[in-house]
């Protein structure tokens, strides 16, 4: 691990917790972890990282880099070891909450299709955590199952929202 990185990996201060830093590193650590296969909702589940914050460090804000990120975030950036992210690929883990929320978007008509592609699995993959005979799937699904299925309940509540409105 690079020197300068373990002061803000291994150590916590709550009296430092607004601490600047400089970007630069954590910016291609996540580049690393995107190259693994994990996602930015994905990656933001799992630092406990808002998705626009891990938005903003991959791909800037307004075109231009962000240079700064404060510390607790780079902190919880490096804690997602490149091993570790390959390993969330494949890594088995209970199906019952993926096919709970997967069927409840299935009900509000997703098609199986529609969900494969925005989820960002295959329709397999889908149709495999469906079948009542599955009883794990891949880390990896389950996170990017659950990352989709909270836009889509915020988006759903939103849309109720507006619809009492008016």
């Amino acid at each position: 691990m690079i020197q300068a990185l373990q002061p803000i990996l291994y150590s916590y201060d709550p009296e430092q917790e607004g601490v600047w830093v400089d970007a630069t590193p954590f910016r291609a650590h996540l580049t690393h972890l995107l190259a693994t296969g994990l996602t930015e909702p994905v990656i933001a589940r799992l630092t406990g990282v808002s998705v626009r914050s891990i938005n903003h460090l991959a791909h800037g804000r307004r075109g231009r880099p962000v240079r700064r990120i404060c510390g607790d975030t780079g902190r919880r950036l490096l804690r997602i070891t490149t091993m570790e992210a390959r390993a969330i690929r494949f890594r088995p883990v209970p199906v019952r909450p993926s096919r709970y929320r997967l069927r409840a978007m299935v009900e509000a008509g997703w098609t199986r299709p529609r969900l494969a592609a925005s989820i960002g699995v295959s329709i397999r993959d889908v149709d495999q955590i469906l079948d009542r005979g599955a009883a794990t799937c891949s880390q990896l699904a389950a996170l990017k199952i659950s990352a989709a299925y909270e836009m889509w309940e915020t988006e759903h509540e939103l849309a109720a929202g507006y619809a009492a409105v008016a």
